[in-house]
């Protein structure tokens, strides 16, 4: 007789919730309202544009995957419209994309993305518990999301593909998990044309470490196609961004609602 095994595929998938007890060891990247605590600050404030930053999608009964999830303050938004979600973030041990400029050490800016991981990852498990959130968390690749996460009826990236140094290939790994008829909602900074062109950020002068790419419509619309998703619709809003400049001001940003039209061959 074949002994079951007592190992759980699905329960690897997910971490388990870590418990945070002050707020002092967090780093918001979003600002937000905490049932229980009040408002905390982060580097934006999507509160008063988020129903322009999802594209008018309809999130009630879906099943959702938020890609880049930082403090989290998307999931629980779409938590709230009635989505089951699945929240990603990068693995312990995944390393983050730095600009390899030449005068620079790559290991050291590693290293220093790598120690603000948990003030950041705090941030989301204290901002879940006061939400009294059912959101499950993935860490990983975000090249590589594995099959066995399952089908989503919608994945979010916000503002996420202008971090990588491979944009095309995560919106391929995320992108793989939807299936006809599902979307993908997908928030970045543009260039404002229907040519397929990209512009590489990063200059010797500006010394950018973690921006890479700035994508145009048409682009954005030809690797959407490519990977079977149909014309995107566009909304394009000014977003409250706090930090980053002098002074708080409005980020313009494009969101883009995709509808996969053909499957994915696994």
């Amino acid at each position: 007789m074949k002994l079951k095994s007592k190992r759980d595929p699905q329960a690897e998938l997910y971490s388990q919730p870590w418990k945070v007890e002050s707020v002092d060891q967090c780093r918001f990247y979003h600002s937000m309202d905490l049932p229980g605590y009040g408002e905390v600050a982060g580097g934006w404030d999507l509160r008063p544009t988020i129903e322009e930053y999802f594209g008018g999608v309809d999130f009630q009964g879906k099943r959702a995957f938020d890609v880049g999830t930082a403090s989290g303050f998307l999931t629980f938004e779409m938590e709230k419209r009635g989505a089951d979600v699945v929240s990603f973030d990068i693995g312990e041990n995944e390393e983050w994309d730095v600009v390899p400029h030449f005068d620079l050490s790559l290991e050291r800016e590693k290293l220093k993305r790598s120690n603000s991981r948990g003030p950041l990852l705090s941030s989301y498990w204290f901002a879940h518990a006061a939400h009294g959130s059912k959101a499950k968390v993935h860490y990983g690749n975000i090249y590589d999301h594995p099959y066995e996460l399952g089908d989503f009826d919608v994945v979010l990236m916000g503002t996420v593909l202008s971090h990588l140094r491979d944009p095309f290939m995560a919106i391929e790994s995320a992108g793989k998990l939807v299936p006809v008829g599902g979307k993908i909602i997908i928030v970045d900074g543009f260039i404002d044309t229907d040519t397929p062109i990209q512009v590489l950020m990063p200059t010797t002068e500006n010394k950018a470490r973690f921006a890479w790419w700035r994508s145009s419509k048409g682009m954005m619309t030809q690797m959407l196609s490519v990977l079977g998703f149909g014309a995107p619709e566009m909304t394009p809003c000014g977003h409250l961004q706090l930090s980053g400049h002098e002074e708080p001001h409005k980020t313009l940003l494009m969101t883009y609602v995709a509808t996969r039209e053909e499957p994915w061959v696994r």
